[in-house]
């Protein structure tokens, strides 16, 4: 199915992973999501959803706002959880469905409701979970993914009083100006505050020429298929992957030109080893 922005899940409770790790311990993955080989039998299959390797009686957590929309009991795997999370930023009030099999104890019941980081249940040493959007299944490494960098987004809120700082995604992205890098970087550092500023009271008006270029590439953006390739999250809202990654090094360097816009202009100041051509020609 093809990702949108309704996928972001707005939570009123905020979020969570769905099990706490001792500090420094990452989380073990035995199987993801797609195309796997049996470990034992080794013959190719599809897993519907992502297993991960759990101490006995790790609490499993509700991720985000939700209700208990499903409790089986399996003689093989334990008991099988279905908690609904509806997208509470959505009009249209879609929602997930998450499914957590191997089960040895639950404790919620059906119809409960819950919110982000209650404990539900406890696992066996395998945590396995299937994830559904409006009914149909998507990949539960991106479900992950998402709810991972919304957990990321809260605790950066919290710690920056509202504020968080700019989250950057991690693309190879380059611009003809690499080689000038780290002096861009030192004249963002310094000057950034007061290049914002000075486009939020006026005192700076961004050229048309550039707004433009913008427009021109979000619009490139759209016809090629660069955005949803993931679904979104708060720290990527567009959903961007590696598809987009010629379409970030574009705006980026939009971005960079009308910073050195902004510095010859208000500032004074260029990038060293500018020829005098160059110079004028801000």
């Amino acid at each position: 199915m093809e990702n949108s922005q309704s996928m972001n899940l707005q939570s009123q409770s905020g979020y969570s992973m769905p099990f706490d790790l001792p500090v420094g311990e990452a989380p073990n993955i035995t199987l993801g999501y797609g195309k796997q080989t049996h470990p034992k039998t080794g013959e190719e299959f599809f897993h519907h959803g992502m297993d991960f390797k759990v101490h006995p009686g790790t609490w499993l957590k509700a991720m985000a706002s939700g209700v208990v929309s499903g409790i089986v009991s399996d003689m093989q795997n334990g008991y099988r959880i279905t908690i609904t999370y509806p997208n509470y930023g959505d009009q249209e009030r879609s929602a997930y469905e998450v499914i957590y099999s191997h089960i040895i104890e639950s404790m919620v019941g059906f119809g409960q409701n819950v919110k982000a980081k209650d404990n539900v249940a406890r696992c066996d040493d395998t945590l396995h979970i299937e994830v559904k959007f409006n009914g149909r299944e998507v990949n539960a490494e991106e479900f992950i993914n998402m709810m991972r960098d919304n957990v990321v987004m809260e605790s950066q809120l919290e710690m920056e009083g509202k504020n968080p700082e700019i989250a950057t995604l991690d693309f190879d992205v380059h611009t003809p100006y690499d080689d000038k890098r780290d002096e861009i970087d030192k004249l963002q550092n310094r000057f950034a505050g007061s290049y914002f500023n000075a486009i939020f009271r006026g005192s700076y008006k961004v050229p048309d020429r550039t707004e433009q270029k913008l427009r021109d590439a979000i619009a490139i953006g759209a016809r090629s298929g660069a955005y949803y390739q993931h679904i979104p999250s708060f720290l990527n809202p567009l959903g961007l992957g590696s598809r987009a990654i010629e379409l970030i090094s574009l705006i980026h360097t939009i971005l960079i030109e009308d910073m050195l816009n902004y510095l010859a202009l208000e500032k004074g100041v260029f990038l060293s080893g500018m020829s005098e051509d160059e110079k004028k020609s801000y």
